[in-house]
């Protein structure tokens, strides 16, 4: 399809289309949440600022496994299409759709987002409104091994936007939560420290100095509470063999969208 042609049937937005999915799950009792690009937009005035602005792909969301039947028939009488033997084949951990009258697909993963790392969502996805936790939300960004512009960009909105602290926040970031994830996996540590330094050093780029130091003081807090937080003893384990043995997944994408 030409993307004048896909764009034209764009009567609405994507983030009215995200509330709309997400609405009509709830009417049913269902957990549905988006991720990626579009939920760092609903969650960070900020992501519209030129210095942060990006173009989005489609829709990415997360819903729960037990529910899957039933958020596969929600998308379908919201007028999505299945892709049908993607579902057959992946439908236990991962659902795809495309809406054929406004140009929009809808990437549904199922209790975990896979990409760099694992991250499971469950008894997590009660906790906001549209969108994934906020500490989720940044792991997504900050666990992906080569950070491209979008990555950068979405993870400097919310760290721009939202304080890191030990507060029950919907709008502060906990980094607790994110300390005890990386105290029990080695390689969740690797990466999210090594990102840490890296986009700390890419601050000044992307921010005006005040904003800059804000968020560098705040990524150097998040990586000191990380730093101090007890270690399991499969991470002390895991750290011993270090980098001679890769850390991260490099999954094959098998449809292609832009989070």
């Amino acid at each position: 399809m030409e993307a004048g042609q896909e764009n034209s049937k764009r009567t609405i937005t994507m983030e009215e289309e995200v509330r709309r999915v997400v609405d009509a799950a709830g009417e049913r009792g269902l957990h549905l949440r988006v991720i990626g690009g579009v939920a760092v937009k609903l969650h960070c005035p900020s992501a519209a600022h030129r210095s942060m602005a990006r173009t989005y792909g489609d829709v990415d969301f997360i819903g729960y496994r037990t529910q899957r039947t039933e958020v596969a028939r929600l998308m379908e009488d919201l007028g999505y299409e299945p892709n049908v033997r993607f579902n057959a084949l992946q439908g236990h951990r991962r659902l795809l759709f495309d809406h054929p009258e406004l140009g929009y697909d809808a990437d549904i993963m199922l209790d975990v987002f896979v990409m760099c790392h694992e991250l499971t969502f469950v008894g997590r996805l009660e906790r906001d409104e549209y969108t994934v936790p906020i500490e989720e939300l940044l792991l997504s960004k900050m666990q992906v091994i080569e950070l491209n512009e979008k990555d950068v960009k979405d993870s400097f909105a919310m760290l721009h936007d939202h304080d890191i602290a030990e507060v029950d926040d919907l709008d502060t970031i906990d980094p607790r939560f994110i300390a005890k994830l990386c105290s029990d996996d080695w390689g969740w540590y690797k990466t999210l420290t090594m990102n840490i330094d890296k986009i700390s050093e890419l601050a000044p780029d992307y921010l005006e100095e005040k904003e800059s130091e804000a968020v560098v003081e705040r990524l150097s807090r998040l990586r000191r509470i990380i730093e101090e937080e007890p270690k399991s003893m499969k991470w002390k384990m895991r750290a011993r063999v270090g980098e001679k043995r890769r850390w991260y997944d490099l999954p094959e994408d098998v449809v292609t969208h832009q989070h």
